[in-house]
């Protein structure tokens, strides 16, 4: 198992707003597509958002809320549950 990983597994999901639905949408169209997650950079230009502090503050929400997981210190370490 790879370190860091898998904490979000087993959370119970809680409710998205639309525009979480959006934002987890396109990370998940983004990784079909490409075989990997979006950089940052990436979402902040897909969602149109003007800081990638917003796209901080909603990758984290949406894995306070058990849809997402990532690898710490890791670039594009995106892993949808």
């Amino acid at each position: 198992m790879i370190k860091g990983i898998g904490k979000g597994i087993g959370k119970k999901k809680k409710g998205l707003t639309p525009k979480q639905m959006k934002f987890l949408a396109e990370i998940k169209e983004f990784i079909s597509k490409n075989g990997y997650s979006p950089s940052y950079e990436e979402i902040k230009q897909m969602t149109n958002m003007r800081s990638k502090s917003n796209v901080h503050a909603y990758v984290q929400e949406l894995k306070k809320r058990g849809y997402i997981d990532d690898i710490p210190y890791s670039r594009r370490s995106i892993v949808v549950l």
